[in-house]
């Protein structure tokens, strides 16, 4: 069993109130929900209205797998407007 965490740091552009910075995360992560098999979540930088830290987490038996879903939530959070991904790294437990 393989456990893959991506842990995102995001800013949020021409964010104004903490309505427009949940507008553009839960965006992205609805749409990783959807499209892949992986659990996300906001994990810091809850009362911050240009910043949130992203986890998404996935669970498989071939560690190339769940890598090649934690790229493509990546790939997707970098098609949501308003939302800059600032840092990124993965991890497998």
């Amino acid at each position: 069993m393989v456990v893959g965490l991506l842990d995102c740091r995001c800013r949020i552009l021409y964010s104004t109130s903490l309505k427009d910075k949940r507008r553009a995360v839960k965006s992205g992560l609805s749409r990783i929900r959807h499209r892949l098999n992986l659990s996300v979540a906001e994990v810091g930088s809850q009362d911050d209205r240009q910043w949130a830290d992203l986890a998404v987490v996935g669970v498989g038996s071939d560690r190339r797998i769940v890598d090649s879903e934690l790229k493509q939530a990546i790939r997707i959070l970098e098609t949501i407007d308003d939302l800059e991904i600032v840092d990124v790294e993965i991890s497998f437990l």
